[in-house]
């Protein structure tokens, strides 16, 4: 879609006016801007009026900018199946003596660059909330679901009341009004994007909850409900690829509210090692 679209504006450019060029000289070079701004952002980075922008979209035949975000947006969420994009950066590297090392040397740049890209005011924002909450609702399905169970099970070890939703036991309803103004909801959404992971965030926002989404594009679907949203980006888009970096950045965000919440991690430690832990285990 996208591509037939940068066609059709190129076809067009000579007849459109200086403001019009202006929008399509961004659009042909950066799509992703009409996916992630308003049309009044858009106009404002290259210094025209948010009704020039429109009018780009008229001329494109829509009947608005929201609908040319839309498919914008379509676009970048589905231009290949993440399996497809593994395997194509992974055949890439093949046949190499050294293909181990040059895998876990990107995981280790991916981490890298999702670190630099952190807002220090969205960690500290997500750690606070899930410091003080009186209980954690997390929810993650597919490819999403062994990031969910880890994050689930060590919060649960620093602070307790974490929950994760289990679709096969758990009665969505009933976790779901639980969820208030004083509970925190984290998504972890990755493409492809479950609808249900999705609808809880939705359903948790109306109710007071503060959510948290953790995905892969500032465009996934997560993007319109979280109060927080982390992203772990790849210049292809492979869901497995980013799992180093995603399990990074819960580690950090765990170690933040055992940082927080001390006194209380340091009285759960200590119960913790007084079980007896002999009937249970062996040496």
């Amino acid at each position: 879609m996208v591509d037939t679209l940068k066609k059709e504006v190129q076809e067009k450019y000579n007849d459109f006016s200086k403001g019009l060029k202006k929008v399509s000289k961004l659009f042909l070079t950066n799509h992703e801007e009409f996916a992630l701004n308003s049309a009044e952002q858009v106009g404002s980075q290259i210094k025209v009026s948010e009704t020039t922008v429109i009018r780009f979209c008229h001329a494109l035949g829509y009947s608005g900018f929201s609908s040319l975000q839309k498919d914008v947006q379509d676009y970048l969420l589905n231009k290949h199946s993440s399996l497809f994009e593994y395997h194509s950066m992974k055949y890439e590297m093949d046949n190499d003596q050294d293909f181990f090392k040059k895998i876990m040397q990107k995981d280790a740049e991916v981490i890298s660059k999702t670190a630099e890209r952190l807002s220090q005011e969205d960690f500290e924002m997500a750690v606070n909330q899930l410091a003080i909450a009186d209980r954690v609702l997390v929810s993650g399905v597919r490819s999403s679901h062994a990031m969910a169970h880890w994050f689930t099970f060590t919060l649960d070890l620093i602070r307790g009341n974490v929950r994760l939703f289990r679709p096969d036991i758990d009665d969505l309803i009933l976790r779901i009004r639980e969820m208030d103004k004083n509970c925190v909801f984290v998504a972890f959404s990755f493409h492809r994007y479950a609808v249900e992971t999705i609808n809880m965030a939705k359903e948790a926002k109306r109710l007071g909850a503060f959510v948290i989404g953790i995905t892969d594009s500032e465009v996934a679907p997560i993007r319109d409900y979280a109060d927080v949203l982390f992203t772990v980006q790849l210049p292809k888009k492979s869901t497995i690829d980013v799992a180093a970096a995603v399990f990074s950045l819960i580690n950090a965000l765990i170690a933040g509210v055992s940082v927080k919440n001390s006194e209380q991690f340091k009285q759960r430690m200590e119960s913790y090692e007084q079980f007896h832990f002999n009937n249970f285990f062996v040496e």
